[in-house]
């Protein structure tokens, strides 16, 4: 679960750390090339601030997959955001150990950053939306597996192993489990640590992850158990998502069943260090669905959960929690606090270790990529706990230490907007539209600014004008603006507007906006999607007779 102050980057699930995203222009294929070439390479290192000890491929998507071809050697494809901490947290953990580095000589490392031109129509293609999103292919382009971002590098170091080893596609080991085939070990762990959260239902279809999830929990090989626990709270995750429209979704039976597999599987250290990222967000929706307040099953399951943080967070424990996981961690030990009493106040030791903890990583926290982890973990973990005032300090003071400052501004604006300060945040949003830096992250923040307006200022209709004019005006600068993350965000926007537009005036800015947007849409390839998804913004919001 990508852990936000708002929901503007947010994806809703247990065992996700990744997250949700940009092209600049149109760009046409470069020549297939048979391999890297390392002054171009570095060239590209230094300009786009790709992370440093990996020969990363100097020309486009396209040619990138024509050398791995040409090369006989799978491709892995990273694509995220500067700014964003959870690709920060990849960074600082991942492509800079050795293991991974070496690892990366087996294959072409592409690096897509989701401002470079034509990455969110790739996106599109690869059907990708949170950042960051990782992705092996083979050879011959087919997609084998999508890798988790919430594990350690030993871990990942050995799923990637096993992928690069023939392994098959997960699409296929899924269909030979469900037709009841024998599928290997390899497979098994292959499976196990997909990364579901990044794979927008291209191998589970919508509707499909209970039945999927529990089959998978259920037929995996016993020696696998800590591993295949992540398909167990995969499961949970899928069950809790569709009680939320259906309380009978899950009948009193399964719920005790399930409650008694949990129990016992938080009792195993090894089941623990696999399922850091489970533990470290799922505590919330997990007990609250498996159990009621104030039941002997509640206590036995918090306790549980407590006992198995402690596993994690021990001193000397292999392996051991980075800093944003065990602020993670932290923010479970409040969520179960908060559990079933909400409104009353944290256990002061609690809160002052909290204190302590973000001081600590603070102070020793130095290498960018790490800190803006940290620092984003840090702020979640006050939010969380209502220490709001906190979080405000934390922020205002890392905005002259971050890489990516516009990123925190928008917390800072959420965190104005809660305590009631709307004119504060309404500055903090534009601050932050106008610091942000790329095509699409310009865009991205625009809006955000431009529906906070929308919420906040809703009579102010000269500065929404001038605003959407603005953000429209970003995507006049890419031709490729109009699909993925990019397109997501125009959606919203679109019925934000015709929903605020219910005045003379105000249709008097919708059609003016929509004039603008016209002209952007008349400048794109008359058969490209993006053409279509930009005639799409604003269609319905033709003027109508006065009332």
């Amino acid at each position: 679960m990508t852990i936000r102050l708002t929901d503007h980057l947010r994806l809703t699930s247990i065992a996700a750390l990744a997250v949700l995203l940009a092209s600049c222009g149109r760009k046409a294929p470069a020549p297939a090339a048979p391999a890297n070439v390392p002054a171009e390479s570095s060239a590209l290192q230094a300009d786009t601030h790709h992370p440093a000890g990996i020969d990363w491929f100097a020309g486009d998507v396209e040619a990138a997959f024509a050398a791995a071809k040409a090369a006989d050697k799978p491709l892995y494809l990273y694509w995220g955001a500067e700014w964003c901490p959870p690709c920060a947290q990849i960074k600082s953990t991942i492509f800079n150990r050795r293991e991974f580095q070496e690892r990366s000589k087996l294959f072409v490392p592409v690096y897509l950053d989701g401002d470079t031109p034509g990455a969110q129509k790739h996106g599109e293609h690869f059907g990708v939306v949170g950042y960051p999103t990782m992705i092996l292919f083979r050879a011959d382009g087919t997609e084998i597996t999508r890798l988790p971002g919430g594990v350690d590098v030993e871990r990942y170091a050995s799923i990637l192993d096993v992928a690069l080893s023939d392994a098959h596609p997960v699409p296929q080991i899924l269909a030979a489990i469900r037709k009841g085939e024998p599928v290997s070990q390899n497979d098994w762990r292959l499976l196990a640590y997909h990364s579901w959260s990044t794979d927008n239902h291209r191998t589970v279809a919508e509707g499909d992850e209970i039945s999927t999830f529990r089959l998978l929990s259920e037929r995996c090989p016993a020696e696998l158990v800590a591993d295949c626990t992540r398909f167990f709270f995969d499961y949970l995750d899928a069950v809790a998502t569709a009680v939320e429209s259906d309380p009978k979704a899950l009948n009193g039976l399964d719920r005790a069943l399930a409650r008694k597999t949990l129990l016992e599987r938080l009792r195993s250290p090894a089941i623990a260090r696999a399922n850091v990222e489970n533990l470290a967000f799922g505590a919330k929706d997990v007990i609250g669905l498996l159990s009621d307040a104030g039941t002997t099953e509640r206590t036995q399951l918090t306790t549980g959960w407590r006992d198995a943080l402690d596993v994690l967070d021990a001193q000397g424990a292999s392996p051991a929690l980075s800093p944003p996981e065990h602020l993670n961690m932290l923010r479970a030990r409040v969520q179960l606090a908060q559990l079933d009493a909400p409104d009353a106040p944290l256990p002061a030791p609690l809160v002052a270790q909290m204190r302590q903890a973000v001081a600590a990583v603070s102070a020793d926290t130095h290498d960018a990529y790490a800190r803006q982890a940290a620092i984003n973990s840090a702020a979640n973990l006050y939010w969380e706990a209502g220490l709001d005032a906190d979080a405000n300090a934390l922020l205002v003071a890392e905005l002259q230490k971050s890489k990516s400052p516009y990123y925190f501004m928008l917390d800072l604006a959420d965190l104005a907007q809660k305590a009631g300060r709307e004119k504060e945040a309404v500055d903090w949003l534009a601050k932050a539209y106008g610091a942000a830096q790329g095509p699409a992250t310009r865009f991205q923040w625009g809006a955000s600014y431009l529906l906070g307006l929308l919420e906040m200022t809703p009579d102010d209709t000269q500065r929404i004008e001038r605003v959407g004019l603005e953000v429209l005006g970003e995507l006049g600068e890419s031709p490729d603006a109009f699909y993925q993350r990019t397109q997501i965000r125009l959606e919203n926007l679109n019925g934000k507007l015709l929903e605020w537009g219910d005045t003379s005036e105000r249709r008097a800015v919708l059609e003016r906006l929509r004039t603008r947007t016209g002209e952007i849409c008349r400048g794109l390839p008359a058969d490209d999607a993006g053409r279509r998804n930009c005639e799409d913004f604003l269609k319905s919001a033709a003027p109508t007779a006065h009332a």
